[in-house]
């Protein structure tokens, strides 16, 4: 019996959602290390092999329902998991676990969440459901916005922080011979993470392409870095490709550690999905965000950060100007984020404790 179900988007290759689930067990561990975590996975012996906890496929019904009966508590997240922007597909699958879990006695946690955008159609059906949770703990205030549209008065709700806050980069020597590795060392460097979005196109590439090039006739190296591996590589392959200047790509998976290790070498960095914007943060480098989703924006103004622009109203001027602005003011950027972190991580901290507390009755 698991006293602790974990549901999220893990083992589909997303270094996002990895870093959450990693940052979830290291942190209910840390508290209570004989706690029984079982997580719902897409590729159930990748995480177990990775963070040493039981697993079980994620797509297998049967097996999903034999492990919520046998459970004391779900966590459902961190990350955007109550949201149809993806897809309503996605939505109903988490909305059905968390049901099937409330059916069968166990207590239920919303973990650090993003909520929405979620479409008027769908809003009855998350209401039924968050409702009938026990507790809801939101990464940044936006997400508030939608619990109170959503009319979800039921459960305690609070805003805390993303558990990605807690998690450690590796050394600076593992690093460099990173970097090294991908042909960016001893460079001044800044990351530029993009991903692919229906409604950006080819030309934000071109534009991105451009202001890479002007960035480096400053003196600064591109480095392309993919979070969703699978999904982020081809699109970093044909911004590089668009480039007249040298650049290098992290073309190979990386362990969360080496991601935020690799980050807190850069001068700043340029992102489009959300947790590499929240590793910045959290090794205090400077961040420009492109927003393609109301996520990006809400996390951005949380973390006190306001330089960011609607993917697409990308123009390569604006943003090299924005970017230019953004390593100007590095040195203050850090500080301030520095300071910023140390509440943040005492607020991620509350995450697990309040898990535990909810488990233990």
């Amino acid at each position: 019996m698991a006293d602790i179900i974990i549901s999220g988007y893990y083992g589909l290759g997303n270094s996002g959602d990895e870093a959450l689930l990693k940052s979830i067990v290291d942190n209910l561990r840390t508290l209570d290390p004989n706690v029984s975590i079982t997580a719902l996975s897409g590729d159930a012996e990748y995480t177990r092999r990775t963070y040493g906890i039981d697993t079980v496929n994620r797509f297998n019904p049967l097996a999903v329902l034999w492990t919520l009966m046998r459970g004391k508590l779900l966590i459902s997240g961190g990350g955007s998991l109550i949201q149809d922007a993806t897809s309503t597909k996605s939505l109903l699958y988490y909305l059905t676990i968390i049901g099937a879990a409330k059916f069968f006695g166990l207590k239920v946690m919303l973990y650090a969440n993003g909520l929405g955008p979620i479409s008027d159609k769908n809003v009855p059906k998350v209401t039924r459901v968050l409702n009938k949770v026990d507790l809801i703990t939101l990464r940044e205030n936006i997400s508030m916005n939608e619990i109170h549209r959503c009319k979800v008065t039921k459960p305690r709700v609070e805003v805390t922080a993303d558990p990605a806050f807690l998690l450690s980069p590796c050394s600076e020597e593992r690093a460099d011979e990173l970097l090294r590795g991908f042909g960016a060392g001893e460079r001044q460097i800044v990351a530029i993470s993009v991903r692919e979005w229906k409604k950006s196109g080819a030309g934000l590439e071109d534009e991105i392409a451009k202001t890479a090039d002007m960035l480096s006739r400053d003196g600064y190296f591109p480095l392309f870095f993919p979070m969703q591996f699978s999904r982020d590589l081809e699109i970093s392959r044909r911004i590089a490709k668009k480039m007249k200047s040298p650049s290098a790509i992290a073309d190979r998976e990386l362990q969360v550690s080496d991601m935020l290790g690799i980050i807190g070498r850069c001068r700043m960095v340029i992102g489009m999905r959300l947790h590499v914007l929240i590793f910045a943060s959290s090794v205090n480098v400077p961040m420009l965000g492109l927003i393609y989703d109301p996520k990006i924006r809400g996390t951005m103004e949380y973390m006190n950060q306001h330089r960011y622009i609607e993917v697409e109203k990308v123009t390569s001027g604006e943003l090299y100007a924005m970017a230019r602005e953004c390593l100007a003011d590095g040195d203050a950027i850090r500080k301030r984020l520095s300071e910023e972190n140390a509440v943040l991580r005492a607020k991620a901290a509350q995450n697990a404790k309040m898990a535990l507390e909810l488990l233990k009755g």
